[in-house]
């Protein structure tokens, strides 16, 4: 059996992990507008894609409002997934939702509900939310110190994978002749008791056609991927070196094993934003035309969110290096960025607002092809998680240029073979006909 490659896409807010995506002046920007939502899902769909995933934030920042970032306009992932169901039959829908805001219970009807409703094609993107403003807006949850998010996430998975589990496969029964709609010796409550929350159930929802929705998440702290080894299926690497992806899937495999589970249970996904041209020098003009795009003052911005701290109150000239440990420390990628170079504010985050948290690949498809496949064959990563340019015709390109060459080198499908996300994704017979 030929190994395949593993396609997502982001689904987009007003700019998201493209600093300047909605001033693209293909993009529609009607972003109240649902159709919008459903032809960029029914686009990946034909393009034979496993899921769009949909991110959350809960919280609002001015700064990211004003410029359309992260923060800001976002709708609830979990009904945006429902209308993406509504217009699509394969595809996955992968919802954000944070396991530090959500109860066991809630969490397990919403996405059960979803899964069931959409004939097994739910994914959760599971995050804890470290302590911040988002709190402000859940004042019932404890705060709790950063080194116990896990701990307690553990128990959410527990507790919500017992409530997934609270009905036998073969439950419910619809035995007209008898009047018996479901054999109540099969439906179990979960007793869940842990050091930070306890669900009893049973759940009020029987099994999906793929048993639970299939598991997505993202940690970068050794705690992270250690939580990701136990429970993912799939790991969302966010890295623009090589090296970094094969280290990163290297070490969740071994966390998996650590785990009892099977180090092939889990992959890894790998965001990218590809820019595809019809020669290299197209792309390459594309690639200049959206790094214009980004407003000084939104890079800024954006920096600031990573390095926690705002820099918009230092002069943009300022040596980043001077600054950034007066705040709470960078994050991983910033830390890197600063650390290679002698850099400016500004410079600084003109770097990273271009090239954060999508690395961008550019060239022709038939280049563009090469560095996927390479990247998937030499173990580095199993797929990817596009960031399109533009919304909602981003895919187009890449769909109609990129995507036949992969076909036709044997590492991506040309049908899907499953009918839940979960088999299009691990279904051992996932090949491709050359």
């Amino acid at each position: 059996m030929t190994r395949q490659m593993i396609l997502g896409a982001y689904m987009v807010f007003p700019s998201m992990h493209s600093a300047g995506m909605w001033r693209h002046s293909y993009s529609e920007n009607a972003f109240e507008d649902r159709v919008l939502y459903e032809r960029y899902a029914q686009a990946a769909e034909r393009a034979k894609f496993d899921l769009i995933l949909i991110p959350e934030r809960v919280h609002y920042v001015d700064g990211h409002t004003k410029y359309g970032l992260l923060t800001g306009f976002q709708h609830d992932p979990t009904q945006l997934a429902a209308v993406v169901a509504s217009v699509t039959n394969r595809i996955g829908l992968g919802v954000t939702l944070s396991a530090s805001f959500n109860s066991p219970y809630n969490l397990a009807r919403t996405l059960g509900s979803l899964d069931i409703l959409s004939g097994g094609r739910a994914a959760w993107n599971i995050v804890m939310t470290a302590p911040g403003p988002a709190n402000d807006n859940f004042p019932e949850v404890d705060r709790l110190p950063r080194e116990e998010l896990y701990e307690r996430g553990d128990e959410v998975l527990e507790a919500t994978t017992a409530l997934w589990s609270s009905w036998d496969g073969d439950a419910v029964l619809a035995d007209r002749d008898s009047g018996i709609y479901a054999d109540t010796s099969k439906i179990h409550a979960a007793d869940y008791k842990g050091k930070y929350l306890s669900v009893q159930g049973p759940l009020t929802l029987p099994q999906s056609p793929q048993g639970r929705p299939v598991f997505i998440q993202a940690g970068e702290s050794a705690r992270g991927r250690e939580f990701g080894g136990r429970w993912a299926d799939l790991v969302f690497a966010i890295d623009p070196l090589e090296e970094d992806l094969r280290a990163k899937r290297q070490a969740i495999r071994g966390y998996a094993e650590e785990a009892g589970r099977d180090p092939d249970s889990v992959r890894l996904v790998a965001a990218v934003q590809p820019i595809v041209g019809e020669t290299t020098s197209i792309a390459k003009e594309r690639q200049e035309y959206l790094r214009s795009l980004i407003h000084p003052d939104a890079a800024i911005e954006w920096v600031s969110h990573s390095a926690g701290l705002d820099l918009s109150q230092f002069d943009p000239t300022t040596p980043i290096n001077d600054v950034v440990d007066q705040g709470k420390g960078p994050s991983r990628r910033l830390a890197r960025l600063i650390d290679a170079q002698d850099l400016t504010i500004a410079e600084a985050a003109q770097l990273f607002a271009r090239n954060d948290l999508t690395p961008e690949i550019v060239g022709s498809p038939q280049e563009v092809a090469d560095e996927l496949t390479h990247l998937f064959e030499s173990g580095a990563t199993d797929g990817f998680i596009l960031t399109a340019t533009h919304f909602p015709r981003g895919l187009d390109d890449f769909a109609s240029s990129v995507v036949p060459l992969l076909q036709d080198r044997g590492v991506f499908r040309r049908e899907y073979t499953g009918t839940t996300l979960r088999s299009n994704i691990f279904d051992s017979t996932r090949t491709s006909t050359r």
